[in-house]
């Protein structure tokens, strides 16, 4: 790679580090505005987790969406069109006044998200050819860090008096300005042989191995989503914690796991990929365990989790490349779609125990969802290792 195109690459990662901080804030803010959702438009648990899970449809079918087009336009036009998308989101979101306006918003709203984060996890691992798992770990820190300063600022604002129509008006203007910025980012649109090859759908998931990563990811992608989402419902709802202590500790949350992912890269890059994940994600589930067990004492036991589920999804994503080097970008797409429909069902099942078995019994749903990723990375790690190592690559 010559110094243009390396300098060239180097901005357009700077470009979506941006981006994914902008994500993370308009995904994971909605877990401090779920009780102020829940009051203005006058419904309860079993409808936030329904709007949730409605929500996530546009998710799944713009991530699969977006995989596909990515091969065809190129992920700099998909990114754009996410973009797009994003702003509209937003400002429906900020003008909602009907719960049907405002499902159709958070709709939406997973749309764009799903288009510029296939697109980014996609062109990441071909533009870094050398330390992907790194590179990727980064971007998905400033996806952490996003979360961190979306929660603890969103929090704040609105403890002060500013709505979460008004945070999130103030999200759409920073992505109208992105989207101006995107205009003179170059973005490379990869070229490959392997694209001339195409794959069904029905061939893709005749796999077992990406019916292993899609099991290992979907139940990860709930535990990490989920805890954005409901952690600060499981907060106010036991210990009667105000939105001000309840952001303090969902955005520790997000600082640890920030932190996880800044520091994991470096970690996975030198003792392995697969493998380092089962042995974190370990970690973090015993902790979270013990953090429920603990009661109100132990919220803050449970933030600290976070630095050991951080490295999780970039880490499983950035393997795939290696794993499958034909249609990667279709199957990227096919995997974290299939995930994310079970984490839709999962946070369905979430609001739905909410209301019938309390908070705190419910929320045991996510070690839970931890143990069985846990068990599915391990049969990933027994599928993958062999064949990797012949080929002299390590996971």
């Amino acid at each position: 790679m010559d110094k243009k195109n390396r300098n060239n690459n180097i901005t357009a990662l700077i470009f979506m580090f941006m981006i994914m901080i902008l994500a993370a804030v308009s995904e994971n803010t909605r877990g401090v505005f779920i009780p102020s959702f829940k009051e203005n438009f006058s419904v309860n648990d079993t409808k936030i987790g329904f709007m949730l899970t409605i929500g996530s449809i546009g998710y799944i079918a713009f991530t699969y969406l977006g995989g596909a087009l990515s091969e065809r336009i190129g992920q700099r036009k998909v990114i754009n069109i996410g973009i797009l998308v994003m702003i509209l989101s937003l400002v429906i979101l900020s003008f909602s006044k009907d719960y049907k306006v405002f499902i159709i918003g958070m709709i939406l709203i997973n749309s764009g998200l799903a288009l510029t984060s296939i697109a980014i996890n996609t062109i990441v691992p071909i533009m870094f050819i050398s330390m992907q798992t790194l590179i990727m770990n980064l971007v998905h820190f400033s996806y952490g860090l996003g979360s961190s300063l979306g929660q603890w600022g969103s929090g704040k604002l609105m403890f002060k008096g500013i709505s979460w129509r008004s945070i999130y008006l103030a999200v759409a203007m920073a992505y109208v300005l992105m989207l101006i910025v995107s205009w003179f980012v170059k973005i490379p649109k990869i070229h490959k042989e392997e694209k001339q090859t195409s794959i069904s759908l029905s061939k893709a998931l005749s796999n077992k191995t990406v019916i292993f990563y899609i099991l290992a990811l979907g139940f990860y992608i709930f535990a990490e989503v989920g805890t954005g989402n409901w952690f600060v419902n499981y907060m106010e709802g036991n210990f009667n914690f105000n939105e001000n202590k309840s952001s303090i500790y969902i955005s520790m949350f997000f600082a640890v796991f920030t932190l996880g992912r800044l520091l994991g890269g470096f970690v996975v890059e030198r003792f392995g990929y697969i493998d380092v994940v089962i042995k974190s994600l370990s970690i973090g589930l015993i902790i979270y365990i013990l953090g429920i067990l603990l009661g109100e004492k132990g919220v803050g036991v449970i933030s600290i989790s976070g630095l050991f589920l951080s490295i999780a999804f970039p880490t499983i994503v950035g393997t795939l490349s290696k794993v499958f080097k034909i249609n990667s970008s279709y199957i990227t797409g096919v995997i974290i779609t299939f995930a994310t429909s079970i984490n839709m069902v999962l946070n369905s099942l979430m609001g739905i125990a909410n209301d019938g078995l309390g908070t705190r019994i419910a929320f045991y749903l996510i070690p839970i969802s931890l143990l069985i990723s846990i068990t599915f990375l391990i049969l990933v790690h027994k599928q993958t290792k062999e064949v990797l190592q012949d080929k002299g690559l390590k996971i």
